[in-house]
């Protein structure tokens, strides 16, 4: 007879998400602060490696087309999850900004990252999931 825990077990999954806050002010300085669990990134402890990574699955960018770059200001572990603070590099306007958040969903085919946005007075929610493109701010 399988017991409760073990059939928990059996259909148990795991959670694959993240949660970010962006927040940019009128003046168009930035802050993203980016929150996921830490068994799915063992290396964003090192600092390089984690801005190296979040530069290709964390993107902002301009009414342009082109890339805001962010920088790394701090990675720190908070329990079972890394939180990663970057910043704006150079001030942007606010109009046409657009976001892509593919954190891990290139390991995972059900990950979903969930943003938090407050840029120049307005609030806005996000949500991305494994292959889908950037979104508006």
């Amino acid at each position: 007879m399988i017991s409760v825990a073990m059939a928990l077990a059996l259909v148990w999954h795991p959670l694959h998400a993240s949660t970010a806050l962006v927040e940019i002010t009128p003046q168009g300085t930035g802050t993203v602060m980016i929150r996921a669990f830490a068994d799915e990134l063992a290396w964003a402890g090192d600092s390089t490696r984690a801005a190296e990574y979040l530069g290709t699955r964390f993107l902002l960018t301009g009414a342009d087309g082109r890339r805001l770059p962010l920088a790394l200001v701090s990675v720190q572990l908070d329990g079972d999850a890394f939180v990663f603070a970057l910043r704006l590099a150079t001030p942007a306007p606010c109009d046409g900004i657009r976001l892509w958040n593919g954190v891990l969903a290139e390991r995972y085919a059900d990950q979903v990252n969930l943003v938090q946005v407050r840029a120049c007075g307005r609030n806005r929610q996000l949500v991305f999931s494994a292959g889908e493109g950037s979104k508006a701010l």
